[in-house]
């Protein structure tokens, strides 16, 4: 490549596939590492440099890239600058004029280790990192575990969601030290930050009773409209110009976290518009309006189960995904489309119980709980297995339980017990025996001797009420007798 490029110039990059030998420009990449690409034509080229193009992400990409070597996707890549593509779209991609720009996996990788090693050997940036590449939970510092009193089986549940970047799906206990050596009781989420010796650090969230809007965050003040959107989407809405520290400018989008009450910024540099969302194409004007953290309505997107549906998306700064919300719309806008889905997937699917499970979809996330890959294998073979810490209740408290597919019904089915070994079956929803009266009372409203006064929900595995719980109960007028209904 005969061109020199800038950090701070807007860059784009081509790829050439090995298939088909077309020529198209990266919008993206999943998880897996699968690229997303657009074709570089005159009508889309602002569009496209948009797009993330730093140096962590094309490290992340080559890296992926770099994995292929024996069945390459793509036979080329092309690094270059808006002037530069501006003049190749002109003359149609012209080869010998694109193979100027022609840039190598291993050459790239290579020269960012000569640059940053301590950097090539963290994996870059965390955003990109944690993004595409799940970072090793066994390297969290245990000390660190201990420095904030975090129990290793709480954390448990959450550590799928953390390997990727993404904050505890739920609040967990924390009982931090201060440096008088004294230990507060507290809860909130917490996060995961590889450091440059390979371990992973924790970041405390920490819950607070509600939100403080009128203070500056990270050196601005939030107007009026700023505080309605955030009370009532959680979103601000727009992107807002923070200032760190003087003379620092960074646009971000700025979201609260709905458990722990606090604002989150997320810079937009680090978030890539896609194309589709949930397979309906986004318009430019969509992806604008998102680009400026608005709030847009997507139609006719398409469930992991083939259903039809419209919704509202727009960027979460604190859990750093979309948010989809359906107010005001009509969810049985595609009832006949649905229907007619439903009924072809069942002519198509041929007899068995073991096709029929083959419907059933198996989430990666159960009433809020992330499903480790044995809980999955387990569920995907039909077989039940133990989760802890779901949240059916009524009240969100969590529970315990066996859960066994149920593929006749289209259905998990929920067990105190666990059901391939049992000889005898019970209702369809039956918490763990330790979340037994914990349900009874939060879900039912049902109680015995010990529970008829108690105004408040029980905690998980809670059976009979706490001591201060029966202080506070003998304040209020004496409550009815009743029998026991558990």
């Amino acid at each position: 490549m005969d061109e020199k490029i800038s950090n701070d110039d807007k860059k784009v990059l081509l790829v050439k596939d090995a298939n088909d030998g077309k020529v198209k420009a990266v919008t993206g990449m999943d998880e897996k590492g699968n690229i997303r690409t657009e074709e570089p034509t005159a009508n889309n080229q602002n569009s496209l440099f948009a797009v993330n193009t730093n140096e962590a992400m094309l490290e992340t990409f080559f890296k992926k890239m770099a994995e292929q070597v024996q069945q390459p996707s793509h036979t080329g890549f092309f690094l270059m600058t808006e002037k530069v593509l501006d003049k190749l779209v002109k003359i149609d991609l012209d080869p010998h004029e694109l193979e100027l720009h022609r840039i190598t996996p291993a050459e790239y990788l290579k020269e960012v280790e000569k640059q940053n090693p301590k950097q090539a050997q963290s994996g870059g940036k965390e955003t990109s990192q944690s993004t595409f590449q799940p970072m090793d939970v066994s390297k969290i510092d245990q000390q660190e575990l201990q420095k904030y009193g975090i129990n290793a089986s709480d954390l448990e549940p959450h550590l799928k969601a953390m390997s990727y970047g993404h904050k505890s799906p739920h609040m967990i206990p924390l009982n931090p030290e201060l440096e008088t050596g004294i230990r507060v009781p507290t809860k909130g989420r917490v996060s995961l930050e590889e450091q440059a010796d390979g371990s992973l650090k924790i970041i405390p969230h920490y819950w607070q009773e509600k939100p403080n809007l009128d203070v500056p965050f990270h050196g601005v003040l939030l107007n009026d409209q700023d505080k309605e959107n955030l009370r009532q989407s959680l979103n601000a809405g727009r992107v807002i110009e923070l200032e760190p520290s003087p003379g620092q400018k960074i646009p971000a989008f700025v979201s609260l976290d709905r458990l722990t009450n606090k604002l989150e910024a997320l810079p937009v540099e680090n978030i890539s518009i896609p194309n589709k969302i949930k397979r309906a194409d986004l318009s430019e004007d969509q992806r604008l309006r998102l680009g400026a953290g608005e709030k847009v309505l997507v139609e006719k997107m398409v469930s992991r189960t083939g259903r039809f549906f419209d919704g509202y998306i727009q960027i979460n700064a604190s859990d750093k995904k979309f948010d989809f919300s359906y107010e005001g719309l009509d969810r049985n806008r595609y009832a006949k489309e649905n229907k007619e889905v439903r009924r072809q997937q069942k002519e198509n699917a041929p007899g068995g119980e073991s096709e029929k499970q083959k419907q059933l979809f198996i989430p990666q996330k159960l009433l809020g709980i992330e499903l480790t890959e044995k809980q999955q294998e387990f569920l995907k073979a039909g077989q039940a297995t133990y989760i802890k810490g779901m949240q059916k209740d009524d009240k969100g408290e969590p529970f315990n339980a066996w859960v066994k597919p149920n593929p006749e019904k289209m259905k998990f089915d929920f067990f105190r017990w666990n059901p391939d070994k049992a000889q005898k079956q019970g209702a369809k929803v039956k918490p763990a025996e330790e979340s037994k009266t914990q349900v009874a009372v939060n879900n039912k409203g049902n109680t015995n001797e010990l529970t008829k006064n108690v105004k408040e929900p029980l905690k998980q595995g809670q059976q009979k009420p706490t001591e201060n719980q029966f202080k506070q109960e003998a304040r209020r007028p004496a409550a009815k007798k009743s029998g026991i209904k558990i």
